[in-house]
């Protein structure tokens, strides 16, 4: 998503918990001659969501656009799931998405404009064994993304969600055993796995101007398993 928004003459800010890695993706993106900063931030810290846009700011004058992809998605049977691992997914996916919106609000509402995105997932939509805690969460962003629509609105600003069907990534192959993965191709019409470049047309729509009259969506992007 970074490189391809970069490649658009965007400025971009990639901000994660792991630094390493974000400063590894910003230096790719300098590179190529594209204009790129890494910041650190763990999203259920409001200090440093606030940092994020603040560092942000001083660099680039605006924020025109966010994106909430944080993720964790560990899966625990129900009976097995302890309070703390509830609250830990919670956290990051549904508190984080409302931290770092909160940190960028208040600056697009002042310059009239703004696209937030933020990558919900099919099991926020249907449910998933194992991903109680995940799924909960991932329909809360959904509700938090249709709701706030419907307040920025009137200021200029959309706010979307993308629901991502199981995609093809590393942590996907860590988490999901593959007879669950062969299992759940078997159910999308389109016969396979998602993939990080299907989520590409839909994110580059929600970030330009062709997307100023789209406000609380949910884009599925799952190869139409939740079609029904």
């Amino acid at each position: 998503m970074a490189e391809r928004i970069a490649s658009l003459g965007a400025a971009v800010c990639i901000a994660d918990i792991d630094f390493e890695s974000a400063r590894a993706t910003a230096d790719l993106l300098q590179a190529s001659g594209y204009t790129a900063i890494a910041v650190r931030c763990d999203v259920t810290l409001r200090q440093d969501t606030e940092k994020m846009a603040a560092e942000v700011l001083a660099r680039f004058g605006s924020i025109d656009v966010l994106i909430n992809n944080a993720g964790l998605f560990p899966i625990k049977m129900f009976g097995d799931m302890l309070e703390e691992e509830w609250h830990k997914v919670i956290d990051v996916n549904l508190t984080g998405t409302f931290l770092a919106t909160k940190a960028v609000y208040e600056q697009m509402m002042d310059q009239g404009h703004g696209k937030i995105i933020n990558i919900a997932s099919v099991a926020g939509r249907v449910g998933a064994v194992g991903l109680v805690h995940y799924s909960a969460a991932k329909a809360g962003v959904i509700g938090f993304t249709r709701a706030l629509a419907r307040e920025a609105a009137s200021m200029g600003i959309q706010v979307n969600a993308i629901a991502p069907g199981i995609v093809e990534t590393k942590i996907a192959k860590a988490v999901f055993p593959d007879f669950a993965l062969k299992e759940y191709v078997r159910n999308v019409p389109m016969g396979r796995l998602g993939r990080e470049a299907d989520l590409l047309g839909v994110v580059m729509l929600l970030c330009s101007k062709e997307s100023d009259y789209i406000t609380g969506q949910v884009f599925a992007v799952d190869g139409g398993y939740t079609m029904i």
